[in-house]
């Protein structure tokens, strides 16, 4: 258990609190206070006592006192430690609380403190729930967990000031719904408030999914997922969907349906938690009427990633060769941020490939907004005098099939490149070989 000292809060020992007004404390105010007979509290300390100190209460006529209240304590006067006329002790009962002092004088009115009486308070903890849910209930033990005035779950700065129950010895809280794995932080009250931290984490839960159907999928057409603790999940992320859906048909705990966005693409989809974590699919969610799947490359230059032997050489805007915003067969598709200065997306190997045993370049693309009608250079070997040119089509998968006798012959290839005439846009890439 960890302990920070927050607050350093000094305390006056000598606090005038009377009834009436004192505006001096010459003798003759003294004499007056005393022949009339009231029971008056001046002061009390020390500044920092803790439960089970001795207390002292200083003041004029005290023998005349019944009962000291403190809240959630009463010392009767059969309990006290030693009472004079100007002094009273008191062992500081162990329920007590901050708060004002009462002293009950019989046939008198009460005398109030004008000052809250506090403590220096070893707040423990003793166990902590292990591992709970979002929305529901964990118990802290320990001791003088009453003087406990919020609890922080992990770093989140909401912290929790409102409990389900709160005792001496056990403090019961709700988890927020946005809650991650994490220790807990107690912050207390007292003249030394401290902020306690848990040796152990406390592990959230996390829904699982197990599933999703029907897959393929038609788009505007409802998707159910299954899984566990399901109703943790505050949207669901589709590829190529810039926006997280937050509205779903149904939510329970182990059912999951919401509506498939008729811009989603095939890919994995994503739950997000409430707390922010999210939880990516194994599955790709395939799309009612893609393309077929295309024939296995006899020679990868990429294909879910780089061939055997080639390099990132590409320049530029950002390249991300693991891409699942667009993918049009595997997993992962290579995503080109062009950026105007006739960038490219480059291959390379140092000792290449024949192409004896080929007769086409084969690559699929698909152009992301702004791109449609875009001319590409394809460069090979380093040949920038004499590139080869496609257009891009805008918003879907075009594969294109390029005979080497149009490509120059080249007889062996080190060198690959898919360059922008000038232009900026984003293009995706997938299947890039030789047949």
């Amino acid at each position: 258990m960890k302990i920070f000292s927050n607050i350093k809060l000094v305390f006056l020992l000598c606090l005038t609190l009377c009834i009436g007004v004192l505006t001096s404390c010459n003798d003759d105010d003294d004499d007056d206070i005393t022949n009339n007979g009231q029971v008056s509290l001046l002061s009390f300390g020390p500044t920092g006592a803790k439960h089970g100190d001795t207390i002292s209460f200083i003041g004029y006529n005290l023998n005349k006192v019944d009962a000291i209240e403190l809240p959630n304590a009463t010392v009767t006067k059969d309990q006290f430690v030693s009472q004079t006329s100007d002094l009273i002790e008191i062992i500081i009962p162990t329920t007590a609380t901050a708060g004002k002092v009462v002293l009950k004088v019989s046939g008198s009115e009460d005398v109030v403190s004008k000052t809250v009486l506090s403590f220096e308070v070893p707040v423990t903890i003793a166990t902590v729930t292990s591992q709970a849910k979002p929305g529901t209930n964990i118990t802290i033990t320990g001791n003088y967990l009453n003087w406990v005035e919020g609890v922080m779950f992990g770093t989140d700065p909401d912290t929790v000031t409102a409990f389900v129950s709160q005792t001496m010895t056990e403090l019961v809280v709700t988890v927020p719904m946005d809650a991650k794995t994490g220790t807990l932080t107690l912050f207390t009250g007292g003249t030394e408030p401290l902020a306690i931290e848990t040796e152990n984490e406390l592990m959230v839960t996390l829904p699982t999914m197990s599933g999703f159907a029907p897959n393929p999928v038609e788009l505007g057409t409802n998707l159910t997922i299954s899984g566990t603790d399901l109703d943790l999940v505050q949207g669901v992320m589709f590829k190529g969907v810039t926006d997280t859906v937050s509205e779903f048909v149904s939510k329970s705990a182990d059912q999951l349906v919401v509506t498939v966005p008729t811009e989603a693409g095939k890919g994995t989809i994503t739950l997000v938690t409430y707390s922010g974590v999210e939880i990516e699919s194994e599955t790709i969610m395939q799309i009612a009427g893609d393309l077929p799947e295309l024939a296995a490359l006899p020679y990868v230059l990429f294909d879910d990633a780089r061939g055997s032997g080639w390099g990132n050489y590409s320049w530029g805007g950002a390249i991300v060769w693991n891409s699942t915003e667009r993918v049009r067969q595997g997993t992962y598709a290579a995503k080109k941020t062009y950026d105007g200065s006739y960038d490219a997306i480059r291959l390379h190997s140092d000792t290449g490939v024949s192409t004896s045993n080929y007769t086409e370049l084969t690559f699929s693309v698909y152009g992301d907004a702004g791109t449609d009608g875009k001319t590409m250079n394809i460069v090979i070997n380093e040949a920038y005098s004499a590139p080869y040119t496609f257009k891009i089509v805008e918003g879907e998968w075009t594969t294109y099939n390029m005979k080497l006798s149009d490509l120059g012959k080249p007889a062996s290839i080190t060198d690959i490149m898919f360059q922008s005439a000038g232009w900026a846009g984003v293009v995706h890439y997938d299947h890039i070989g030789l047949k």
